[in-house]
């Protein structure tokens, strides 16, 4: 089963639970955090990783600290032990996101809303999410745009190839808007232009990669599911599965849930 949790970053961290937390990441990570300049900054990259170390601990049985990372040339991590087990993590302003659980690759992002010169979409987003986007009330272009941001991203980040495929390459847009109206609750889906290495990849798993509705063979409609709330007034978040069902919300975990539940493995010997 896939789940999403969200954890909120506070302001301060009680000294005893941030020494349990740094003694429970990497080297690399604790090494990471010291020479951030703010500590909201290290407090989102540890934070980051235990919330995985303990769901990972959970789905494989491994102790959190048995638990080692790789990644793939584009910067994807993955389980050393175990790379079939799916997971994703993401922070940014308050929150850290993690996806995990099934059988598939997953992506998840969070973004802090933040005033932006929206013609930055003009760059990175392909013309129909420019044109969805235009055809937004303007007090809702921000809010939108930030959805469609954390939409791609997420699903850059389940395929594993990073940023070698090129933004404006793809389009993710509600499944039933049609001519610029939107027609009942949103659905997201995911179009996308001939990308070499990720055709290869969809094709050697056996799915069937349709065309568009005008038959150009050179634009698929892939078959990733996609979630997009608001985690609060000035955070979106979005999650990407290539397979199965995502939660309907995300699992608030809190930093004592974290605390107690190290201590515990720590008392156990794990």
């Amino acid at each position: 089963m896939i789940t999403i949790q969200v954890l909120q970053v506070p302001s301060v961290i009680p000294e005893p639970y941030w020494d349990i937390f740094l003694s429970s990441v990497s080297e690399e990570r604790r090494a990471q955090a010291s020479r951030f300049m703010h500590q909201a900054d290290a407090y989102r990259s540890v934070l980051g990783e235990v919330l995985t170390r303990v769901k990972l601990s959970k789905l494989t049985g491994l102790g959190h600290r048995e638990i080692t990372f790789t990644r793939n040339k584009y910067g994807k991590p993955s389980l050393t032990h175990d790379a079939d087990a799916q997971f994703n993590v993401s922070h940014s302003g308050d929150w850290i996101a993690l996806i995990a659980g099934g059988k598939d690759e997953l992506g998840v992002d969070v973004e802090k809303i933040a005033p932006i010169d929206l013609q930055i979409a003009e760059r990175f987003f392909s013309p129909q999410e420019n044109t969805y986007l235009a055809a937004q009330p303007a007090d809702q272009q921000l809010h939108t745009f930030y959805r469609l941001w954390t939409l791609k991203e997420s699903y850059i980040k389940a395929i594993g190839t990073g940023l070698s495929l090129p933004l404006d390459s793809f389009a993710i847009l509600p499944s039933q808007y049609v001519q610029g109206q939107q027609v009942g609750d949103l659905c997201w889906c995911c179009t996308q232009t001939g990308h070499a290495e990720l055709t290869g990849k969809l094709q050697q798993k056996g799915e069937q990669l349709s065309s568009d509705a005008e038959g150009d063979q050179n634009i698929r409609v892939m078959p990733h599911r996609f979630y997009s709330q608001p985690l609060d007034a000035k955070h979106m978040l979005a999650a990407c599965t290539a397979d199965g069902e995502l939660p309907m919300r995300p699992e608030v975990v809190t930093l004592d849930k974290m605390y107690t539940k190290l201590v515990e493995d720590a008392n156990a010997g794990r």
